[in-house]
């Protein structure tokens, strides 16, 4: 890969956005783990359970955590994979890239998806680390859309 192909630091979305997309994204995994929750205490389930609800507020502390990251798992995998974007990524106008500045395929998004559901993961952004453990393994970029685009232009002219 040339040179000129490789994402430069100046588009790279800075620290403070990067926590704000966490920040805005876990409001909406919120919302949308009462939304499933909700529409679960309608499916019928057994003699024990008779709703699926009732099943799921008996889990423990495992279970819990299995059960949200099914939800962030595809809260993150379906947005990213086909809008290159998360709802806080709208918000604060950024994208996720490979290092040329294309989508990312199926492979980059899932490595990103399941890194992320890693305990205290999030907390590798932290320090003297340029990227995080979900970026740098999945070998993909969270830059400033409108950034991008000019970097984009420049480089083909």
């Amino acid at each position: 890969m040339k040179k000129k192909d490789i994402i430069p630091n100046y588009i790279l979305a800075s620290k403070n956005t990067r926590f704000l997309n966490f920040i805005i994204d876990l409001f909406f995994i919120y919302i949308l783990s009462l939304m499933v929750y909700f529409l679960l205490s309608f499916v019928k389930f057994d003699n024990v359970y008779p709703y699926f609800s009732d099943w799921i507020d008996t889990f423990n502390h495992s279970e819990n955590f299995i059960f949200h990251s099914i939800i962030w798992f595809f809260y993150y995998g379906l947005t990213e994979f086909f809008l290159s974007r998360t709802v806080a990524k709208y918000f604060t106008k950024t994208i996720v890239v490979l290092k040329d500045g294309s989508k990312p395929k199926l492979k980059n998004i899932l490595a990103r998806t399941v890194l992320r559901i890693v305990p205290y993961e999030h907390f590798t952004f932290l320090g003297g680390r340029r990227l995080g453990l979900h970026d740098e393994s999945s070998e993909t970029f969270v830059v400033k859309k409108e950034k991008l685009e000019k970097f984009i232009l420049n480089r083909n002219t």
